[in-house]
């Protein structure tokens, strides 16, 4: 009987096993680059949109303000002294001031509902 010659087994050359780790090195770098730019956008995309949320609510509050303070000037025209007839209108500068602050209030959730989804 003769001997089987020994197998030899072979595998690769240092240099195929280095450039394959190099490919899937880069791969995975170039995937987390791409991950990383898009996880940044969507942080300034973020803070863009909550720093016009806060200038749409200066605003509302800016417009209440004003238009509360239109109101009681105009109530205390009407009035002209009469402390009855204030009374009776500040009735109604006091549901303005109640409805401009539920218009705000509403604007605020609706900004935070919209921040969680």
């Amino acid at each position: 009987m003769s001997a089987m010659p020994a197998r030899r087994f072979t595998s690769r050359a240092p240099a195929q096993v280095e450039t394959a780790v190099e490919r899937r090195t880069t791969r995975a770098l170039a995937r987390l680059h791409g991950q990383t730019i898009v996880r940044i956008a969507a942080v300034q995309a973020e803070g863009l949109v909550q720093g016009a949320k806060l200038r749409e609510v200066d605003y509302l509050a800016r417009e209440a303000m004003s238009g509360q303070a239109l109101l009681c000037k105009w109530r205390d025209t009407l009035a002209a002294g009469d402390p009855m007839l204030g009374d009776e209108l500040r009735f109604f500068t006091d549901i303005a001031r109640i409805g401009k602050g539920e218009v705000i209030a509403d604007a605020i959730d609706t900004y935070c509902r919209e921040s969680r989804s």
